[in-house]
């Protein structure tokens, strides 16, 4: 991923500027003050939810299937299904809760370097694997 704030232009492909979770929705979900947050904190926090809706869309990308990959370019707060929007919030409490100086916090490839819960929420929206 680019810093430009979009995916690359070819078929297949996902914007990954997306808005699919609000500031103050994830104010609330990671039990932030909505009204005492100071303005370093919500540029931090934006780019964690940049950063956590990336990786969703990443995950639930289907190179080959332009019609789905059209159907999550359409998204948006309002239209994201909402167990997308619960997973893109359990991603962002992990970047925001392990940002990255906590030894303890080794990922594990089992998932995709992704929490169980975070699979198991988006687990309809993956294709099948093949054997």
């Amino acid at each position: 991923m680019s810093g430009s704030g979009s995916g690359s232009s070819g078929s297949g492909t996902v914007r990954i500027d997306q808005e699919l979770i609000s500031l103050d929705d994830a104010k609330r979900h990671l039990r932030l003050n909505v009204l005492a947050a100071v303005l370093d904190e919500d540029e931090d926090l934006r780019m964690k939810i940049f950063h956590a809706t990336a990786v969703i869309l990443d995950y639930l990308a289907r190179p080959t299937d332009a019609t789905w990959t059209a159907d999550m370019a359409a998204w948006d707060v309002s239209t994201v299904p909402r167990v997308v929007q619960a997973a893109i919030l359990v991603q962002l409490t992990e970047l925001y809760r392990f940002r990255g100086d906590d030894a303890n916090a080794t990922p594990t490839p089992e998932h995709g370097f992704l929490s169980p819960l975070v699979t198991a929420l988006l687990a309809r929206y993956r294709e099948p694997a093949l054997a």
